[in-house]
């Protein structure tokens, strides 16, 4: 019966694909993230072409919303409504996984709701529509704020458009802070994956704003200059305006407060972290690409040696020196640098940028675009982490020296 069984399903198979097309999905890896409304929820499903279909239940909701499947290298989004079935494949290592989208209502979640990480006021009944927290510019480029984890003394903090977690710098456990190692995790950073420990239920303060019930990472990073790691995460479901002139970060609540005079510019998540479209232009070419928004490079754009070799990249600009970068695993690698012509997104120019292009890509690593603080301090920025969409605007950085 069970033969019988898989035989009607590819046959419902094989007629959905002569009557409509069915999307696919394209991945190297074989854990992806899913998008469900505006929670994301980072490398939660695992592909599984063994099943006759893989079958992703939703959360609840009322009318419409869509639901993102996202891969390191490809995502497909879907308009989901109740009641209703989405079919799609996932093409994985010459393999093929028939999914699922089943919005019944009666249907269990395929995944729990998480928790939001909500802050709040050392005066608990302020109530306000915006908060506004002082940063540095650091003389690397780089956003830090002051704060506080489980009652420390004060502890600089590196803001982190490129986290999506909160991190403890692992020497500083049991010395400059106090708190209880009571898990692991697998954290995927620009130099590979990697375990690390973790921590729960801790307290972290940042200026006049806290937080309960924060989760940390702990992660051995080599002669920083920053204490730990506030990843956008802290300020989830909110939008994070980044004035580089006055050197504040503005937490809005919605939308209604919000400076008008940005323009948007095309974002997208991958891999848990905020990608804007952009394009190279060299003297013949024009390559377009997805650019990691990462406050926490202190670069101003990298390339990884996949795309330039893709794209026709290498030793085609002028050479300007070697570089070594090192990312939160301590591997290091070795880049070119060279002097870009023209880096385009939106519609924004910026003319003879200094570009590193990977000699070798770290091992693990599909893709490693990344543009640094050095390039992006120049423009003030509003990050809706509510619709994950990212507004820019020059400053008066915009013309100063890299």
């Amino acid at each position: 019966m069970k033969s019988i069984y898989k035989l009607f399903i590819a046959l419902i198979l094989t007629s959905c694909t002569t009557k409509k097309e069915i999307p696919v999905l394209k991945t190297t890896t074989k854990v992806i993230s899913i998008e469900d409304g505006n929670e994301y929820l980072k490398d939660v499903w695992t592909i599984s072409p063994e099943i006759e279909i893989d079958e992703f239940v939703p959360r609840k909701f009322n009318g419409k919303k869509n639901i993102s499947f996202i891969s390191d290298i490809d995502t497909l989004t879907l308009n989901i409504k109740q009641n209703e079935t989405y079919d799609f494949v996932i093409e994985w290592d010459d393999k093929k996984a028939f999914t699922r989208v089943n919005t019944d209502i009666l249907k269990e979640p395929s995944m729990q709701e998480s928790e939001i990480l909500e802050y709040y006021h050392d005066n608990k009944n302020r109530k306000a529509l915006t908060d506004t927290i002082p940063f540095t510019l650091g003389s690397d480029n780089r956003i830090y704020l002051k704060g506080r984890i489980n009652n420390s003394n004060t502890l600089d903090f590196l803001f982190d458009t490129g986290a999506n977690a909160i991190v403890v710098v692992s020497n500083l456990i049991e010395n400059k802070v106090n708190l209880k190692l009571d898990g692991e995790i697998d954290n995927n950073g620009s130099d590979g994956n990697h375990k690390v420990a973790t921590s729960s239920k801790n307290k972290l303060e940042i200026d006049n704003l806290n937080w309960e019930n924060v989760s940390l990472l702990s992660i051995d990073y080599q002669r920083p200059k920053f204490d730990g790691v506030l990843g956008w995460i802290a300020f989830e479901n909110k939008i994070v305006e980044i004035d580089y002139e006055k050197k504040i970060l503005i937490i809005h609540q919605s939308f209604e407060t919000v400076p008008k005079d940005y323009k948007k510019i095309e974002t997208k998540m991958i891999g848990g972290v905020p990608y804007i479209k952009g394009k190279v232009i060299t003297e013949n070419k024009k390559s377009e690409g997805w650019f990691e928004y990462d406050s926490g490079s202190n670069g101003s754009f990298n390339l990884s040696q996949k795309f330039a070799s893709e794209n026709s990249l290498n030793n085609v600009m002028k050479k300007v020196g070697t570089s070594t970068s090192t990312g939160s695993a301590g591997i290091s690698w070795k880049s070119n640098d060279y002097i870009l012509p023209k880096l385009q997104f939106g519609a924004f120019d910026l003319l003879f940028v200094p570009i590193s292009i990977s000699e070798k890509d770290p091992e693990g690593v599909e893709a490693h675009e990344i543009l640094g603080n050095n390039l992006l301090k120049r423009f003030n920025a509003i990050i809706d982490l509510q619709k994950f969409e990212i507004y820019l605007k020059p400053n008066s950085l915009m013309n100063s020296e890299y």
